[in-house]
């Protein structure tokens, strides 16, 4: 498998995975409000498990994010410069979000482990609430080197999932 095709795979799993998070986080609000206003008996659990829902959507999304270049950049100087400056000015901008996905990676993995055998009071696992850190700082990570790999090539890469690449 060629290293586009697994870019591409990675891709579509994001996808599919953000699709199943948010109409899970649907279905149990639904669901929610079916059995607390139509059926007059509430569930114990599905605030819980919709919020931590949510939170996967967060860090996956973020990840999503970063795949397509939607996070945050410096545009300020970037029409003033030359293509190669441009180029390195990038790098560096992707450095540090790499950084910060780093520390979110590492301080969610440490916090998850310690949490490892530690139960919500409805009986989730609070290792899986804290797991979309690491895993969304994983996938940002991945997207991250890439881009950075292709900037270092003398590409600009963007919208991995679309396959698309300019050169810089």
């Amino acid at each position: 498998m060629t290293a586009r095709r697994a870019l591409r795979a990675l891709a579509v799993a994001e996808n599919v995975l953000m699709f199943a998070l948010l109409a899970g986080t649907v279905a149990v609000i639904l669901g929610q409000v079916l059995f607390r206003y139509a059926l007059q008996q509430p569930l114990s659990w599905s605030n819980e498990v919709a919020t931590d829902l949510l939170v996967y959507v967060a860090f996956v999304g973020f990840a999503i994010g970063v795949r397509d270049n939607a996070h945050v950049a410096l545009h300020l100087f970037e029409r003033r410069i030359g293509a190669r400056s441009r180029r390195w000015l990038r790098v560096g901008e992707l450095l540090v979000l790499g950084a910060v996905l780093a520390c979110i990676g590492l301080g969610g993995a440490m916090y998850l482990w310690e949490q490892r055998d530690v139960m919500s009071p409805v009986g989730i696992p609070l290792w899986a609430a804290f797991l979309p850190l690491p895993l969304g700082a994983v996938l940002g990570l991945v997207h991250l080197i890439v881009e950075i790999v292709g900037l270092l090539r003398g590409e600009e890469v963007r919208g991995i999932a679309d396959g698309e690449m300019v050169s810089a």
